[in-house]
């Protein structure tokens, strides 16, 4: 497995975010508010492109090639397959961007959370779909990951698919809202039926939520690179 686009995304906490949290805190709370906003959502939107560009290097793995070719119902001639293997100096490569086209008109266009599924798919990174998708594993308090946790907030999604849905719905607020605070009415509808839990109508972006946000991000590079190790 290629785990390239995790590593640049791990550079990328490293040298940015990490550096950008401790210039922050010396800010005074005032001056603190639109910084918080724009570095966080910098970073959920780095972690988005970390999952879209994991996919595309890995499109040659058997459950993406699968879900490539889902939508490829219309046959090739055998004119057009000459074509392809003429005008190709390396067919793999050629193979590879036809996969990659298909997988941006489908599994790219899903939403965040289901994307961050397809990946642990990929990476074969757990036993079951309910392992990422419904277990709580997320301490909404640290960001940390664990086995399993008891949520205490039920308000707030807590397992791996669902906590990254409940970042990303943050973003989108700050993002398509005009900055506003309040949730997205479309994203408190899907988190409530993908996860069975009802949002707040408002939320606040503070220092500790850049600081949480990276630490479950970078659990789930350090799970994806596990897994990327044993297969």
């Amino acid at each position: 497995m290629d785990t390239s686009k995790i590593e640049e995304f791990e550079e990328y906490v490293s040298k940015e975010i990490t550096p950008a949290t401790v210039d922050i805190d010396r800010l005074e709370d005032r001056n603190r508010k639109h910084i918080q906003k724009l570095v966080y959502t910098n970073l959920v939107d780095r972690f988005d492109s970390m999952v879209d560009g994991s996919l595309l290097v890995n499109c040659s793995n058997s459950y993406l090639v699968e879900e490539a070719t889902k939508g490829m119902s219309q046959p090739i001639t055998e004119a057009e397959l000459v074509k392809i293997l003429v005008q190709s100096d390396n067919l793999q490569d050629a193979l590879e961007e036809r996969l990659k086209a298909s997988l941006r008109n489908s599994v790219l266009r899903e939403r965040h959370s289901r994307k961050l599924a397809a990946l642990f798919r990929t990476f074969d990174a757990f036993a079951t779909d309910g392992d990422f998708f419904s277990v709580p594993k997320v301490n909404i308090s640290t960001g940390d990951v664990v086995e399993k946790f008891k949520p205490q907030d039920k308000t707030v999604p807590h397992s791996l698919c669902g906590y990254a849905d409940w970042l990303y719905s943050r973003r989108n607020s700050i993002v398509h809202g005009a900055g506003t605070n309040r949730f997205l009415e479309n994203d408190r509808k899907q988190i409530k039926k993908l996860y069975k839990s009802d949002l707040k109508q408002t939320f606040r972006i503070k220092l500790s939520a850049i600081t949480v946000a990276s630490k479950y991000y970078l659990s789930v590079a350090k799970i994806l690179k596990e897994a990327a190790e044993i297969a």
